[in-house]
Formats: C-alpha cells, structure tokens, sequence
C-alpha cells in the first residue's frame, strides 16, 4: 500500500493560509500532502476563505473539497478537516491498488483454470463444497494460492500477462506502471520482515554474549594487596572505604 507524505503538518495549516494567504496562495494552490495517486491542496477561495481539495492526478479529477472562514475558526478545527481529508485519501488509494490488483490475479485466475482444470463445473463444485477429510488431501486449492503469490510477484510473468490481457496501450501502460510500483513495495516488506526475522532467531540461537569492561578506580592502601582487597570490600558495599572514579 501507498504511503502519505506531509509537507505541512495538520496543525500548521491554518497558519500557513494566514502567513501566505496575500502572497503566494494569490497565485496558486500549495500540495500539502500525498498519497498514491491523490493529492491534497491548500487553496484561497478568497482572503477568509481557506479551500482543502483532494484532486486525483491521475486522472486530474478533484474528489473533494471543503471551505473554512478562517474568522470563525481554529487551529484545532481546521487539523481535525486535514487529517480526516488524508484518511480519505488513504481509502480511496487502497482501494485503486486493490481494485488493479484483483484484476491481475483474475487474470492470473484464468490462466490456472486454462491450465489446472479441464471441466469447470467440476471446479465450481470443489469450491462449493467443504470434506474435512479430503480437505486434508487436496493441493488444489494451496497449488492456486501458491501460483497466485508466487508468480504476481515476479515481475517478469506479471508483465507478460498483462501484455497477453491487454491491447489498448493505455491501460496496458498504466496496469504495467502499476504492477512494477505494487511488486517491489512488496517484496521490499518482504524482504525487511524477512530480515528482522532472520535476526531475532540469530539472536535466539546464539543467545546473550558476554563482554568484558574495564573501569579504573584508585584508592589509597599501603600496598598492592591491601588496596585489592579494599576494593573488593567496597563492591561488597562496605561503605567506610573511600574511592576515586
């Protein structure tokens, strides 16, 4: 999934519409946050006027909007608008990706069925039906999952299906530009969670290691024997014996 970026923070808008309302807001809006293909931007409708817009720019469609009067408002009110507009955006983000997404794997679906399964109402009728006994001898199902995670996530067979599905170059480009951006957010998570994993067993199996640390103290005796055994008191917490650290 698609990450937002901030470039003003909620709490600062406001503000910013104050501080720029008779400058730079005069001649254009400011992006002051992104997420996937949506943007959310500052505007001044007038001089007490401050516009949000969420604008999809792919498709350079504005989504929504919302108006404050900046006289009968407050910092507060107008960061509760900005964060409720980003979770909007998020939404509507996730939703593009898993709506995409879905139809590479229906591709990929077809492609298996094509190749997996000679009847399909003999298909439909596994999936319908549930044996707890056969449940456990059946890799259909899992040899699907499999074929699905596995093969999406290699790039290569998920551009060529795409080629195969698609003849109009212009959601051909966009389904391609899509699946690069998807599979290596993935398996960059993958590969991160793999990781961490990797070391906290690492860590596990070799357990605490011991380290050696030196510390310098002096005290006064007279002599080497003395002064060692008064220092051993003195871990031992024997208050009386003095030391300098």
């Amino acid at each position: 999934m698609s990450r937002t970026f901030t470039y003003i923070p909620n709490e600062d808008v406001l503000q910013s519409f104050i501080k720029f309302r008779d400058s730079l807001l005069l001649e254009r809006s400011v992006v002051i946050a992104r997420h996937g293909d949506y943007s959310l931007s500052l505007k001044c409708l007038d001089r007490d006027t401050l516009g949000l817009t969420i604008t999809n720019d792919a498709k350079k469609k504005t989504i929504q909007s919302r108006s404050y009067d900046v006289n009968n408002t407050t910092d507060a009110l107008v960061a509760r608008g900005v964060r409720h507009a980003v979770q909007k955006m998020s939404e509507l983000s996730d939703e593009d990706i898993s709506r995409k997404r879905l139809q590479i794997w229906k591709w990929y679906i077809m492609e298996w069925q094509k190749n997996n399964v000679i009847n399909t109402e003999e298909f439909v009728s596994k999936e319908l039906t549930w044996d707890e006994d056969k449940a456990a001898m059946e890799i259909e199902v899992m040899d699907m999952e499999r074929f699905l995670h596995g093969d999406y996530l290699n790039l290569g067979n998920t551009l060529q299906l795409i080629d195969k599905y698609l003849t109009d170059d212009k959601h051909r480009e966009m389904f391609r530009n899509f699946a690069i951006n998807d599979i290596m957010e993935m398996t960059s998570v993958d590969t991160r969670e793999k990781s961490i994993e990797e070391r906290e067993k690492r860590d596990l199996e070799e357990g605490m290691k011991l380290h050696t640390y030196n510390f310098t103290v002096s005290v006064e005796a007279t002599d080497r024997e003395h002064a060692r055994q008064a220092i051993l008191n003195y871990l031992a917490g024997d208050e009386r014996i003095k030391v300098q650290k």
